[in-house]
């Protein structure tokens, strides 16, 4: 998963007027300009998931070792001495061919004992993005803390669980919008492939003002549920390289405050593939990647309505382009980063990413620190 730009078009947030004929003319307005902010805000989820799932699968992987008597299959931790040893033995044949009491066949290796990874995660975030003369900016700063075991059906794969929590502060059109986010993630990976689910929750309070408008503030919630399936092709071409295309789908539910009503849902899906490789620089091991993405808004639905300090504005129905990007459009995203491997426990990122959709457009950087234990 994921890793690509996830939208929904949860917290459609219009102005409380005493006259409810002026609320139209305010949907082009604020309501735009709180969708790019829902934008940025579970785009920044998704990232910070996506790229401590990229984390934990590189380092699962790059415990694996080519069984010499197994070509292609691959193992984390080393495998019994006496079986590679038997293996690389030319005369290992011929010893068996002896007298039985010459030399006992190896015993089968016993299976390694469970192992365990935790990590610990900080990650900040800025953000801009802009669409019709509205522009928004948003800054996060969100934690993790991730648990893997190793050896779940066999002694080659894993399983992951990470759980997520922080919050996004975003300002737009005078609109300020303060999102509290929880995320629980599964993942499994077993050799190359592997596949996770994510299931995140936001809390968001916005503040409107505008000339000759009273301040109202506004409660919204929201549920998205995210499973990806990723396949890391390894030394791609006789290189260093790796590619590991990933699709993936994202269906999001909105609500208003404390998930009261439900005012509307929609569905993404995205596909595309992470190319990278590891360099040494000056005796610290480096992970530069790219990703290209492609996703499309494949249905939505619901209401535009809010409910605020002073009551609750009438339900507006949401066309297929009420938040300026209608059902079916494709959008790309690009993203660079480079992962900095301090020591075997503690590690770095910073990641620069672009997008853009029906004439919506963003970018931002990441940053990140890990550490492993």
């Amino acid at each position: 998963m994921i890793n690509c730009s996830f939208i929904d078009f949860k917290h459609a947030k219009v102005a409380f007027l005493t006259s409810a004929a002026a609320i139209p003319l305010l949907l082009a307005g604020p309501a735009r300009a709180d969708f790019i902010t829902d934008f940025i805000t579970d785009r920044i989820i998704q990232n910070v998931i996506q790229n401590i799932l990229q984390d934990v699968r590189d380092q699962i992987q790059n415990r694996r070792l080519v069984s010499p008597y197994s070509p292609g299959r691959l193992q984390f931790t080393g495998e019994d001495a006496n079986a590679r040893f038997g293996a690389d033995d030319p005369f290992s044949a011929l010893a068996y061919a002896r007298a039985p009491y010459t030399k006992a066949p190896p015993a089968p290796p016993a299976p390694p004992p469970p192992t365990y990874i935790y990590g610990l995660n900080l990650v900040g975030s800025a953000d801009w993005s802009r669409a019709s003369g509205i522009t928004t900016n948003s800054y996060g700063v969100t934690g993790a803390v991730d648990f893997t075991k190793i050896g779940i059906f066999n002694q080659y794969d894993a399983l992951t669980f990470i759980f997520t929590g922080g919050g996004v502060w975003s300002h737009a059109l005078g609109l300020d919008s303060n999102t509290g986010l929880g995320a629980g993630t599964v993942s499994y990976v077993n050799g190359g492939f592997s596949t996770d689910f994510t299931v995140d929750g936001t809390w968001t309070g916005s503040t409107l003002a505008q000339a000759g408008i009273i301040t109202t503030h506004m409660d919204t919630t929201g549920i998205s549920y995210a499973p990806n399936v990723q396949y890391k092709f390894e030394n791609v071409g006789g290189s260093a390289w790796y590619i590991e295309p990933t699709v993936g789908l994202t269906y999001t539910q909105t609500f208003d405050a404390n998930f009261g009503t439900q005012t509307g849902d929609s569905t993404q899906v995205q596909g595309g593939a992470r190319f990278g490789t590891e360099t040494n620089w000056n005796g610290v091991r480096v992970q530069p990647q790219i990703q290209l993405m492609a996703f499309s808004l494949i249905a939505q639905s619901g209401t535009a309505s809010s409910t605020i300090s002073t009551g609750t504005i009438p339900s507006l129905p949401i066309s297929s382009s009420t938040n300026g990007i209608a059902t079916g459009q494709i959008g790309g995203r690009a993203s660079g980063k480079l992962n900095f491997l301090w020591t075997s426990n503690f590690s770095s990122y910073i990641e620069a990413h672009g997008s853009v959709i029906d004439q919506v457009s963003s970018y931002g950087a990441t940053a990140g620190l890990r550490w492993t234990f």
